[in-house]
């Protein structure tokens, strides 16, 4: 698969699927423990947060893309999010 194949792909997931309600809820936590770990502890240890929680995120991130292959497939609450057809993205 090339390189812009790949980046479709992606562009269309970010912009349309089933994330949007779970990206801006998972801001609002994320926003939230910064606040709380940054009133606690200040700024040095909020950042070793931010880094652990990217991190973290990654993992969860290519877990997700490994086990729906390349979100093509369902699996767990996720059903398919990609119409594709031959390879390429329906428009």
């Amino acid at each position: 698969m090339a390189f812009r194949d790949v980046y479709e792909k992606e562009k269309y997931i970010v912009i349309r699927g089933q994330s949007r309600a779970f990206r801006i809820i998972k801001y609002i936590v994320i926003s939230g423990i910064a606040g709380v770990v940054y009133a606690w502890q200040g700024l040095s240890v909020t950042g070793y947060v931010f880094l652990a929680l990217f991190a973290i995120s990654i993992c969860v991130h290519f877990l997700f893309r490994w086990k729906t292959r390349g979100w093509t497939q369902p699996w767990g609450l996720y059903k398919k999010i990609l119409p594709v057809e031959n390879n390429k993205i329906k428009q």
